[in-house]
């Protein structure tokens, strides 16, 4: 340290020293990169999925099979997840993941690839974030800077602008040019559609009763072409969840009630980039308390 610098100068000489190293990777490989020894400081927190114990191994698991999902849909590939291998985290409550994972597509190797998946979660506790990197670890590395924790979403188009649709009446999902129902080998065989769920409830052992997607393109045939869309609305009702909890809703409680929920998948095939966000129908809403006086 020079005697002419200032600790808050020392302090920002670091910190830019850290996030310049992690830029080299985008984020993925900490090894041999110091965190600066200040207790304000927040750096990403690495885990070592394979030696030891991690936190949040449902969810990151999921995140993982996300980044598979969006790069098997861009690619038109099979690959699946076989282990985790470590993943990097911010330490905030709406976090940004950094994950490293082995795959295999039995189509076409049954050797294993390193993969890397950026996850970056836009708000808590609902089902809300883009997928902003899923690649091949020897793919080529962005050359944009690093922005540790993602704000932005992928670009849709009108139809999927906006608020998330409500569930819709009966004769709107016998309406075949607008939705296509699934049969139950098809929601089946797309394990995409339940994994969707499990990012709502990942504890619940969920029963899926029906599947409706929603394309916003009319009379496409065959009609079941709309699971390759690249964006789509997702209408799943189910259950097994014994307790909806959602922002200022109330639900009936009981594993047995038939819960309805809408995920919007958004994939911008120009950036990559692909958003999830979900919500649940059919509970109550609750009005605020107003503020008392006295």
């Amino acid at each position: 340290m020079s005697t002419l610098e200032s600790p808050s100068e020392v302090y920002y000489r670091a910190y830019r020293d850290y996030w310049r190293k992690v830029n080299e990777s985008d984020g993925f490989d900490l090894e041999n990169i110091s965190t600066p020894p200040y207790y304000m400081f927040k750096g990403l927190l690495p885990f070592d999925c394979v030696s030891c114990g991690y936190p949040y191994p449902v969810m990151v698991n999921l995140y993982a099979k996300v980044g598979l999902h969006r790069y098997n849909m861009l690619k038109g590939t099979n690959f699946q997840l076989d282990s985790l291998v470590k993943f990097n985290m911010l330490p905030n409550c709406v976090s940004s993941f950094y994950i490293s994972l082995l795959a295999h597509d039995p189509a076409l190797d049954p050797l294993e690839k390193t993969f890397q998946v950026r996850v970056d979660e836009q708000n808590a506790n609902c089902l809300d974030f883009t997928c902003s990197i899923a690649r091949l670890k020897d793919e080529v590395i962005t050359k944009n800077p690093m922005i540790p924790h993602f704000h932005g979403a992928a670009v849709a188009d009108g139809f999927f602008k906006g608020e998330l649709p409500d569930w819709p009446s009966d004769d709107s999902l016998n309406d075949e040019k607008r939705f296509y129902l699934l049969k139950e080998s098809e929601w089946q065989a797309n394990d995409w559609i339940s994994m969707y769920l499990e990012l709502r409830d990942v504890l619940s052992q969920l029963e899926i009763l029906e599947v409706a997607i929603e394309t916003g393109i009319e009379e496409v045939e065959p009609p079941n072409e709309r699971l390759e869309a690249k964006s789509a609305n997702v209408y799943i009702k189910f259950k097994g969840m014994a307790n909806v909890r959602y922002f200022r809703m109330i639900f009936e409680i009981g594993e047995r009630v038939e819960r309805k929920a809408v995920v919007r998948r958004v994939l911008d095939e120009d950036s990559g980039y692909m958003t999830l966000m979900g919500k649940f129908c059919g509970g109550q809403g609750t009005k605020k308390r107003p503020r008392s006086d006295s």
